[in-house]
């Protein structure tokens, strides 16, 4: 795969090159014949790295794992010869959970967030408190389904170096969330709106979920990068227009508001992680205007430093072609080795320009 960081669009067809083994420890001290000087204090240590998923439901995982979907998957994969860091007999560890990358998730269905007993979420009794567990399947929209978090875990995982701390997701998703939805339910990521999900939902549960990790870790975590998959409810020509400008707004709202979490106090070092909407065959969106909504993507992404767009496409060239549908999925939501290789090509763009260091 090549690595670049302009233009930011990325096509995860192969894995040719081995991971960067790249660690999540503190640096350590002066060189073995040095002391270190009674006048220089020690560096602070450098707190666990922290991602922040969100979006519609191919985010909040509406993406079946069972009846051997993920199994099958996962050896669709490793005899393809493409993907030489994935094997089979990875299944177990996908099933009892990755320790190396912990994940607090929190979504359900448009129309229904307002109803704490709809919202599947690692904590059940208080889903915006937040619950950080070791990352694995049933961390979509039910126990049954998953979403990209498990395939940019499974990546994640080789670079986390003996002793280090474990890499923080925080994930929030709400199937059929948009910008711009209308009706007696709506609630939009439309941060200019009286009641909106950033500010109802992702704020709070974000601030409960970055105490948690500091009073598991005892360390002041670092948000790296917010991974945003959601476009599907802004495909309609009137709304496509807007779109870069109402995305753009959300994220800036969330680099202000975060600001003291981000590399060096630096909002700017948040990375955006985008990626493009199904544009294949039967699109449920509209096949024009899906790839209309994904040039807005792409071109919003080539606008910007550290943005980024992964080339999920069937029409543009050198895309991923994720399918939807048959076996795990439907006709809106992935299938599980696409659902499974978006995330891992969430992971890639964050190794690929890094993003942990």
């Amino acid at each position: 795969m090549k690595a670049c960081k302009k233009p930011a669009i990325f096509a995860l067809a192969l894995f040719a090159m081995g991971l960067a083994s790249c660690g999540q420890a503190p640096a350590s001290g002066s060189k073995p014949d040095e002391s270190p000087s009674a006048s220089e204090p020690e560096p602070e240590p450098v707190g666990p790295s922290v991602f922040i998923l969100t979006g519609q439901s191919n985010m909040e995982g509406q993406t079946q794992w069972g009846n051997n979907y993920l199994k099958n998957a996962l050896q669709q994969l490793q005899d393809s010869g493409d993907y030489p860091d994935v094997y089979a007999e990875d299944y177990d560890v996908l099933v009892d959970g990755i320790p190396e990358v912990r994940t607090s998730y929190y979504g359900c269905g448009y129309g229904e967030i307002g109803n704490p007993k709809n919202i599947h979420a690692s904590n059940k009794q208080t889903p915006i408190d937040g619950q950080f567990e070791d990352t694995k399947v049933g961390m979509g929209a039910q126990d049954s389904r998953m979403g990209p978090e498990l395939g940019a875990a499974y990546i994640l995982r080789n670079v986390i170096v003996e002793g280090a701390q474990p890499i923080y997701f925080i994930k929030c998703g709400v199937s059929g969330s948009g910008f711009a939805q209308s009706g007696s339910n709506a609630i939009n990521w439309e941060v200019n709106d009286e009641h909106n999900l950033y500010n109802e939902h992702l704020k709070p549960y974000t601030e409960n979920c970055l105490g948690l990790i500091e009073e598991e870790t005892g360390l002041k975590p670092v948000i790296r990068g917010f991974l945003w998959m959601q476009g599907e409810s802004d495909s309609d020509s009137k709304k496509i227009p807007l779109y870069a400008e109402r995305m753009n707004r959300l994220l800036d709202t969330f680099k202000e508001d975060f600001e003291e979490y981000a590399k060096d106090g630096d909002r700017e070092n948040i990375a955006f992680i985008d990626a493009l909407i199904y544009d294949g065959a039967n699109t449920p969106w509209g096949a024009q205007t899906s790839q209309d909504l994904n040039a807005v993507k792409m071109q919003n992404a080539e606008e910007h430093d550290n943005y980024y767009c992964i080339n999920t496409s069937w029409k543009i060239e050198g895309g991923m072609q994720l399918k939807t549908g048959s076996p795990g999925g439907d006709s809106m939501h992935y299938c599980t080795e696409s659902s499974f290789r978006l995330g891992m090509a969430y992971a890639q763009v964050i190794l690929d320009n890094g993003l942990l260091d």
